[in-house]
């Protein structure tokens, strides 16, 4: 029997196949985002490019940022799922410099981040307290964002100076010149306890006055930066692991994306020296 006919293969099905369903898996996953990013972008009231003013407001609208990641995972799923399936080898290296990109681009923030962390620190806390607080009172997402935060980690503010960071608010700065109810006063998701009048009733005044000196004790006073770095410190080991399994998949797909290649790229050149000595 002939070898080197159109039947043969020397790519392993084995290989082939776990990339395939690998990638479809990650293609579902990343549908799923897009559509979840979709619907709830379509949830908000009015949208304006105005809006979107910086690479931070990217990050901090959920809802574009589940968008984007969900596109970047459909594309890239669908070029592991068709290229292992089709053993097309311009697919399969597509989708496996982009991984490469994707992998030591992270790779590099991460040591970026880790060299400059003083400078890097100080430029997000100054970027977290400039955008999210003022446009607290403007923007329902980000009010959302931001009640999320100070409830779940028990922190008030974005700075090392924590409630007071408030003052940088239009409606909450304590000031002569503010003449607004909420004057002196901080969001109710900074308070301790926020059912202050009817149990399971939020009291959206439980923070009135605490910018002032004799202010309310039932607020957090710890800012939100701190409250995180304080859960990464007595959380290293989760924290450690969930970089591990951002970082294990990436790797898988690199490895079995080359090694697929190789593997059908050798094949191309048998069967071209075969038909070569035909």
């Amino acid at each position: 029997m002939a070898c080197c006919t159109s039947r043969d293969t020397f790519v392993n099905p084995v290989l082939k196949y776990i990339l395939f369903f690998f990638n479809f898996t990650f293609w579902l996953a990343g549908l799923s985002l897009l559509a979840i990013g979709i619907w709830a972008h379509l949830q908000k009231e009015t949208f304006s490019f105005e809006d979107v003013r910086s690479v931070f407001d990217f990050i901090t609208d959920l809802s574009i940022l589940a968008i984007i990641i969900g596109c970047l995972m459909f594309l890239l799923g669908f070029c592991g799922c068709l290229g292992a399936l089709r053993e097309n080898t311009c697919l399969i290296k597509l989708y496996y410099f982009s991984l490469c990109i994707i992998f030591l681009g992270q790779v590099g923030g991460a040591v970026y981040v880790f060299l400059k962390s003083n400078e890097f620190r100080d430029l997000f806390v100054k970027t977290l307290k400039d955008e999210l607080i003022p446009l607290y009172t403007e923007r329902e997402d980000k009010k959302m964002l931001v009640d999320l935060i100070q409830e779940k980690l028990g922190c008030c503010g974005m700075s090392g100076d924590g409630y007071r960071d408030w003052n940088n608010n239009q409606y909450y700065n304590c000031t002569k010149e503010n003449k607004n109810a909420m004057a002196c006063a901080v969001p109710h998701s900074c308070c301790a306890k926020q059912d202050t009048i009817y149990p399971g009733v939020t009291n959206i005044l439980c923070g009135a006055n605490s910018l002032n000196e004799k202010g309310s004790t039932n607020i957090y006073i710890v800012g939100c930066v701190s409250a995180v770095m304080q859960v990464v410190e007595n959380n290293l080991p989760i924290v450690g692991g969930i970089i591990i399994g951002f970082a294990v998949p990436q790797i898988m797909g690199i490895v079995l994306s080359r090694t697929l290649d190789g593997q059908i790229s050798d094949q191309l050149a048998r069967w071209r020296r075969y038909h070569q000595d035909r």
